[in-house]
């Protein structure tokens, strides 16, 4: 219960889920969702939302050697329909971007990104912040292409990107899980709100193990010593940081 209590950052306000029903992921690589929002996503979907998760990339590099492998797109694509359909996901949507290569095709990524979500017309998208939590330049390409598209094209869209309160944040760097990068420190978004997960973090350990063949990259520091389900039982919230565009002013002499 201490440990709860430490890794919980009461001061940042609790939102209630059942608001939203038609819920966007978008994420460059399967298992962003799940170890950034899993619980919230089966959250989401256990309240009688639609969650659609989209993944950019087919994640052909993730692994050691960061080199391409065909074979390994293939594998993460099945562990991300095992982990989608753990967390209640309702459709997931992959497309082919090259693995660490967003930033090349940005052009093609926004065009792709514009016809979903029009498609879908969803009430919330959730992806990651400007600092790519990570600094990961996928991570980045992808919260800098959607951030536009949400400011230009479909401002009345909610936009929440993940995010950590700075006590967790600082934790996970201390025991090697994150690396502390001052490059990323100025675009991290600081939390505006929480997410209670409750039992949904049952459903989000099962997801996170389904990605056996990430095991090597979602563990690092102690977390290659420490069972990965044995923190992560402990979050009782996600954070969020609320990206949404600011409704534009009215014209002069409306309003008033």
């Amino acid at each position: 219960m201490a440990a709860v209590l430490l890794i919980t950052d009461r001061s940042v306000p609790v939102r209630d889920p059942r608001r939203f029903k038609n819920v966007l992921a978008v994420f460059p690589h399967a298992d962003d969702e799940t170890v950034h929002c899993g619980g919230s996503l089966a959250r989401f979907a256990e309240t009688g939302a639609s969650v659609t998760l989209l993944l950019l990339t087919g994640g052909e590099r993730g692994n050691p050697a960061g080199v391409i492998d065909p074979a390994l797109a293939a594998v993460r694509r099945r562990e991300s329909e095992r982990a989608a359909a753990i967390l209640g996901v309702a459709r997931l949507i992959q497309e082919e971007f090259d693995d660490g290569q967003l930033r090349q095709h940005t052009g093609a990524v926004a065009s792709v990104l514009s016809r979903r979500i029009a498609e879908l017309d969803p009430d919330l998208i959730l992806t990651y912040d400007l600092a790519g939590f990570d600094g990961h330049e996928d991570h980045v390409a992808c919260s800098q292409v959607l951030s536009a598209l949400c400011r230009t094209q479909f401002p009345a869209m909610p936009l929440w990107y993940v995010a950590l309160p700075a006590r967790l944040l600082r934790l996970l760097v201390l025991v090697g899980q994150v690396a502390d990068d001052s490059r990323a420190t100025p675009r991290r978004a600081t939390p505006t709100h929480r997410l209670f997960i409750g039992s949904a973090i049952v459903p989000k350990i099962r997801a996170w193990s389904a990605y056996r063949s990430q095991r090597g990259s979602i563990g690092k520091g102690l977390g290659r010593i420490i069972p990965a389900w044995l923190p992560v039982s402990m979050l009782r919230f996600e954070y969020f940081a609320d990206a949404s565009p600011p409704p534009y002013p009215p014209p002069e002499g409306e309003g008033e």
